[in-house]
């Protein structure tokens, strides 16, 4: 059963829509439907023309955002609403039914993108230049360097047709499969009585401090696992494939080359900080050495990498928590803190325990009229601090970005994961300043030191993780449970090198990692990020007060620019292997503190 000794916020998604039988989600869909067969007949073979004019262009991208709109905030609501509950099966096919509304609205507007990519190079030099269509300059040119991976238009419906009986389906399959496990536990010198935790709960006790209790969580998690193994199996093998298949026929020659293209980023860049931070691991195990010998322990192992060293772990009420980020927002800049305010007064945040609700936490920024959503799963412990502070981050960033048209509203990959890291740093450096003790400032840092690990060095592991899995699918065929779970364990164990063994019961725990399954090759924005904002946050100690703004306005900028131009703004050079490992260095200070705090 689900327990919390507070009320937690919960959402109200009364902007969007009422409830699940509010009658506008038919009309608006209905409504949609209508306009988006208009926008078919009346821009339709008129945009990859010679004689197309700039205010033509304009007209249609203006109709073509404003049906993006109204496709979006019905599908939003309902993937919120599922969110909250994924073992409501009115909320599953309402989920559903959006999902074919959406492919439905989809197939008329396939053309316009596919004719963006064919306006005759001329045609496009000619009118680009003009300001009607400056705003859009930055998504233009990049459609047309997604052009050269089209299908044609008859092929591209299909796949938007397809879609939720293909890989989508499969995804929320495994979704509702994570959120409705249940996960047995008999805590050590109890009374023998078995409990039932949902993911977040029983992630959370690997962070206690009785050994003990992580072991029986870790067993309790293999077993759960293990149980879903054949199903996970079967999603992941099927989502391979299929990711195959779809780079075969859109001309990919590599698994990753399509995530790259959409983050904007070369795969030579990319590699290089594969390459830096894989040369870093020894920063890893030089920590892990650290802390064996800080808990006294002959061995470490897969349960006791977030052991925490302070013996007891303080509870921290949700207010509490609030304050705390919010006074660290407020220290940077108060308009930080009144960007982040309305979290809180307007219910945008859900943090409550509740039966069926996913794991983990997200921000869903919707589009730029509407504000975003928060959610995570609160369970009073000081990382879901960080993890509110790293969720607001990415909700002040939509509010920031929303200055953008919605073809520019959302930030690439590796740059919407500045803010939300930025603001976690915000709030480790306001609590080490408040705290006294040696060892509760050694605690702490030793604390967010594993959560840089877990950004940066864990997320390129997984990254590898997937580069093999993916090329092992294309080269061996199906893979086999075990044949993934070697893979995953020993690029996993790379990371710790000999300070911590990862036991045989950790091969399978790749089953409840969401992100191989949504969004192949996501993770490796996370490392991006975190030693982007390293960098970023070394500035902002330098020049103070006059940083501020300029972070506003990479903030602001959205998705209207790429990484390289954003991050070149603010004087560094993504392409420079010493821009990365400058972020490492910075991590081993970090290691290099905690071992004098250690004495």
């Amino acid at each position: 059963m689900i327990q919390s000794t507070e009320t937690l916020p919960t959402w109200d998604l009364s902007d969007l829509y009422n409830g699940v039988d509010d009658p506008r989600l038919e009309t608006d869909m209905r409504d949609a439907k209508e306009r988006a067969e208009g926008f078919a007949r009346q821009f339709k073979g008129t945009i990859a023309v010679e004689g197309l004019c700039a205010a033509h262009l304009r007209a249609a991208l203006d109709g073509y955002e404003a049906l993006l709109r109204a496709q979006y905030r019905p599908q939003a609501f309902a993937s919120l609403v599922f969110a909250t509950n994924t073992q409501d099966p009115v909320r599953g096919a309402l989920l559903q039914k959006t999902r074919e509304f959406g492919s439905a609205v989809g197939t008329h507007l396939v053309f316009f993108d596919l004719e963006i990519g064919q306006i005759p190079p001329s045609t496009y030099e000619g009118i680009i230049a003009s300001p009607e269509l400056a705003p859009y300059r930055h998504y233009l040119d990049h459609q047309r360097k997604l052009a050269a991976h089209n299908l044609s238009e008859p092929e591209e419906k299909i796949l938007v047709e397809t879609a939720n009986v293909r890989g989508r389906a499969f995804a929320r399959l495994a979704t509702e499969i994570n959120a409705r496990t249940r996960f047995r536990l008999e805590r050590p010198g109890g009374d023998g009585q078995v409990q039932e935790l949902t993911q977040s709960q029983v992630l959370a006790l690997l962070h206690d401090p009785d050994r003990q209790v992580r072991k029986a969580a870790a067993a309790s998690i293999t077993a759960a696992l293990k149980n879903n193994a054949h199903l996970g199996t079967f999603i992941y093998n099927t989502l391979l494939h299929e990711k195959d298949v779809l780079d075969r026929l859109r001309r990919y020659e590599a698994p990753a080359a399509s995530r790259h293209l959409d983050n904007e980023l070369s795969a030579a860049v990319v590699e290089v900080m594969s390459q830096v931070c894989a040369a870093n691991y020894e920063i890893v195990a030089e920590y892990y050495h650290l802390k064996r010998r800080l808990l006294g322990l002959d061995e470490l192992t897969h349960y006791d990498r977030y052991a925490p060293i302070a013996a007891e772990q303080e509870a921290i009420p949700f207010p509490q928590a609030q304050e705390m980020v919010l006074e660290a927002f407020a220290g940077f800049s108060p308009r930080l803190a009144e960007l982040a305010s309305p979290f809180f007064s307007r219910r945008w945040i859900d943090a409550a325990l509740a039966e069926g609700k996913r794991g983990g936490a997200f921000c869903a920024g919707i589009t730029p009229d509407l504000h975003p959503y928060v959610l995570l799963n609160y369970t009073s412990q000081p990382r879901d601090v960080m993890t509110l502070a790293h969720e607001l981050g990415h909700g002040v960033h939509d509010l920031l970005s929303s200055r953008n048209h919605l073809l520019d509203y959302y930030p690439v990959l590796p740059m919407a994961e500045t803010a939300s890291t930025f603001g976690e740093i915000l709030v480790f450096d306001h609590l080490q300043r408040r705290l006294e003790s040696r060892q509760e400032r050694l605690a702490l840092l030793c604390h967010k030191i594993e959560d840089t690990f877990a950004t940066v060095f864990r997320q390129i592991a997984m990254y590898r993780f997937e580069l093999e899995a993916h090329q092992a699918r294309r080269t061996q065929g199906e893979l086999s449970a075990e044949k993934i779970n070697e893979l995953w364990q020993r690029k996993m164990q790379e990371m710790f090198g000999e300070a911590l063994r990862l036991g045989e019961e950790h091969a399978c725990w790749w089953v409840y990692i969401p992100h191989i399954v949504n969004t192949p090759f996501y993770v490796y924005a996370y490392a991006f990020g975190e030693l982007l904002v390293l960098a970023l946050y070394a500035c902002y100690q330098r020049e103070g007060r006059g940083f501020v703004e300029k972070y506003f306005e990479l903030l602001s900028a959205g998705g209207s620019r790429s990484p390289a131009e954003l991050v070149g703004a603010m004087g560094f050079d993504i392409a420079d292997r010493g821009f990365w490992q400058g972020g490492c260095d910075l991590v081993r200070q970090r290691v290099e503190e905690a071992k004098r705090l250690a004495g």
